[in-house]
């Protein structure tokens, strides 16, 4: 695996620099929101991070899309939320044990305090010294975690399957024997001390794990005997879990081997891409989210509907979708504030003489006026860029407000998600 990340990192490194230094914000962006809003928290290795190969990014994306970005929309679903990632590119166990043993001590530490990341592009150096010098930001998050979600251990088992490349059918059944159980017994050890610390560390947080996919293609000779391992080590997380929530630690195993069993073609770069990559392409951090959304949630994942091609975007308020399609004029989106008011409760009055619509719900009263460039919350006027007008829709007028008098205004969190089109309203 480090061969893969030397040769094809270029292209993604600035971006998982940049995603640092979102987590590194988002503690102080998270003082802003509700006390309810979900906090998830994201550790481990490249695959926490989203990567993908050289020229395998979405075109225009600006950052990865992997499957924490996902677990964040699925939450915001279902109500506030935000999110800090603090993974590392390469990570192994041993170094995300150490991470937190700083975090622990209020340390900052160096990415050489972690593991050996010599070998690696020094970019993803970068981005290790980043996270690795920000672990009192981490010990903060983690203490107010209500999620934990992480993927490690991939690069300890990547080893055994460097080991056979090259190797004939006979020496690398040999290999695999022998090296499987060692390196599953030393990942044991060192999750056993990855898990205590972490629930010390997030004593309020569900802890969500997946377990480890094939990196081999069905049909390869060696399919059999590493899809049996790789079931192995699933059913011991099985039972690992189980015992740890005896234990007092909340952890859950998403079962991410179940996903790519047969589909690893499909579902990752192996096989079809320089450097022996191994890494879940789109298709396989879709599989990923949906199996982590399986473990945190009984509803699972979801999705949103499927939208004429004459609308632009989704809008969620509170996990529903309103009867109205949103309305995008001059890059500004539109709601329609009877559709908001519904979906959360509050009540609605409409004045035709003042062309005002009052909107209260608990302690919060805002008035609308349409055509004018400014709003009241409760009593205190508050300027807008783009004022409400009405639209007529169907045999009703009703009138549309513009999504910062819902965020600003109501103090509604409006998330926009661009890789999915969906804007998320929650109070």
């Amino acid at each position: 695996m480090q061969l893969a990340l030397r040769r094809s990192l270029l292209a993604l490194a600035a971006s998982a620099i940049a995603l640092t230094a979102t987590a590194a914000s988002a503690s102080a962006a998270g003082t802003q929101l509700e006390p309810k809003a979900q906090r998830i928290v994201a550790l481990g290795d490249s695959v926490s991070v989203g990567f993908e190969p050289k020229d395998a990014i979405i075109s225009g994306a600006e950052a990865p899309y992997g499957y924490v970005d996902r677990i964040l929309e699925q939450s915001l679903f279902r109500e506030r939320s935000q999110l800090s990632n603090y993974a590392i590119m390469g990570l192994t166990t041993p170094g995300l044990v150490r991470l937190l043993e700083g975090a622990a001590e209020g340390k900052p530490l160096a990415s050489s305090e972690l593991q050996d990341f010599s070998a690696y592009d020094p970019r993803v150096v970068e981005q290790a010294d980043t996270i690795a010098g920000k672990t009192k930001e981490l010990a903060h998050d983690l203490a107010q975690a209500d999620l934990v979600v992480l993927t490690i251990g991939g690069n300890d088992f990547s080893s055994v399957v460097k080991a056979i490349n090259g190797q004939s059918t006979t020496s690398a059944r040999q290999i695999i024997q022998d090296a499987f159980q060692k390196t599953m017994k030393d990942y044991t050890e060192d999750l056993d001390k990855m898990m205590t610390r972490l629930h010390e560390l997030a004593p309020s947080a569900k802890l969500v794990l997946a377990d480890q996919y094939l990196p081999l293609f069905k049909g390869h000779e060696l399919y059999p005997l590493l899809n049996g391992k790789v079931k192995e080590l699933s059913e011991h997380l099985d039972l690992y879990a189980e015992a740890s929530n005896r234990n007092g630690i909340p952890l859950k195993i998403a079962h991410v081997s179940k996903k790519f069993e047969g589909r690893e073609n499909a579902y990752t770069y192996f096989n079809q891409w320089e450097g022996f990559d191994i890494h879940p392409k789109q298709a396989g951090y879709e599989a990923m989210a949906q199996a982590f959304a399986e473990a945190i949630w009984k509803d699972g994942y979801r999705k949103p509907a499927p939208r004429a091609s004459d609308v632009p975007l989704t809008v969620v308020i509170n996990g529903k979708e309103p009867p109205s399609t949103p309305v995008t004029v001059n890059n500004t989106t539109f709601l329609a504030l009877r559709d908001v008011a519904d979906a959360v409760g509050a009540q609605l009055k409409w004045s035709q003489k003042t062309k005002t619509a009052v909107f209260k719900k608990e302690d919060k009263e805002v008035v609308v006026t349409i055509g004018s460039k400014s709003i009241l919350v409760n009593g205190v006027p508050k300027a807008i860029s783009t004022p409400a007008y009405f639209q007529q829709v169907g045999k009703l007028q009703k009138t549309y407000v513009p999504l910062a008098v819902i965020s600003e205004g109501l103090n509604y969190q409006v998330v926009f998600r661009k890789p999915i089109m969906t804007a998320f309203i929650n109070f």
